[in-house]
């Protein structure tokens, strides 16, 4: 009797695809011909990893052997191995914008979320430069000394 770990898997798997994660991250970084695992394959799986087993990116094989991520995904654990990984997250370093982009369309068509008012945090924008308090347009983001995340309390953020 072999026991695994289903856990969230089956609903990662449905959310990546129905965003069609994989597809995406192939046609910006399409695999080589002997590859066993296409690059998106391979960031679908380490996406299931985080979520389901958030910790740092190590023993991902050894998580897919205790997971059920051959039953779910199609993927061998031996395939998920640092090499692997490494060789996936080189290639998809230079198109993380598109692929973060692409995605992001995708679950707001998908999913039908509303971006009428989006929300952002940027209290760590540090800014150079002479911005007087005075002339400052209230109903626009204020320039001015703060509290910033990064504690560089010299400069002015937003």
């Amino acid at each position: 009797m072999v026991e695994k770990r289903l856990g969230a898997l089956p609903v990662v798997s449905e959310f990546t695809r129905r965003l069609d994660l994989a597809g995406i991250v192939d046609a910006v970084c399409p695999g080589g011909a002997s590859a066993h695992v296409t690059h998106g394959q391979v960031i679908e799986a380490l996406v299931a990893d985080r979520l389901t087993s958030p910790a740092p990116l190590v023993r991902v094989e050894d998580w897919a052997r205790c997971w059920a991520v051959e039953e779910v995904f199609g993927i061998e654990p031996g395939l998920l191995n640092d090499d692997r990984l490494a060789r996936a997250l080189d290639a998809i370093a230079p198109h993380l914008e598109h692929v973060a982009g692409t995605v992001g369309a995708r679950e707001i068509a998908e999913f039908g979320i509303d971006v009428s008012r989006l929300h952002r945090d940027m209290t760590s924008m540090s800014v150079h430069g002479a911005y007087p308090a005075e002339g400052q347009d209230e109903d626009f983001p204020v320039i001015g000394y703060g509290h910033p995340k990064d504690r560089r309390v010299d400069l002015k953020q937003v």
